[in-house]
């Protein structure tokens, strides 16, 4: 196996079950068998064997993934209950939305997209892990 020194982690993948998948000879597929023999079942069954409408090909997840377009705003206000961000009925209304960088409460904003079956509350969970936050 080559090890490099500059891995950010993004390249790791984990593979979903499936008759088109390759699981490594590794740990990772004696668990998938292990957890698929729990239910009676076999890799060999994602293909033919249930029937073609039970035919799943698998595929292959990123199991970190750096959001694109991130931005963080640090907010100050005052009351608890103060509107912080334009809501989607503003933009829908077009109504203004101004507010002022006052008080004694800090909020952050966070922007950031990511693709589907990336999950918000996971990056939020990861981000509170760090000191600061």
């Amino acid at each position: 196996a080559v090890v490099s020194t500059q891995s950010t982690g993004t390249e790791v993948v984990l593979p979903l079950p499936g008759y088109d998948v390759l699981f490594p000879d590794n740990c990772c597929k004696q668990y998938f068998e292990e957890v698929l023999q729990g239910d009676g079942m076999s890799l060999d069954h994602f293909k033919g064997s249930l029937g073609k409408e039970f035919n799943v090909s698998g595929a292959y997840r990123n199991i970190i993934f750096k959001p694109s377009e991130f931005e963080a705003d640090i907010l100050k206000y005052k009351e608890e209950d103060e509107k912080l961000v334009a809501t989607d009925m503003d933009r829908i209304l077009e109504r203004k939305f101004e507010r002022v960088q006052e008080g004694n409460r800090t909020a952050i904003r966070l922007q950031f997209k990511l693709p589907k079956s990336c999950y918000a509350t996971m990056l939020l969970r990861e981000l509170r892990r760090h000191d600061g936050i």
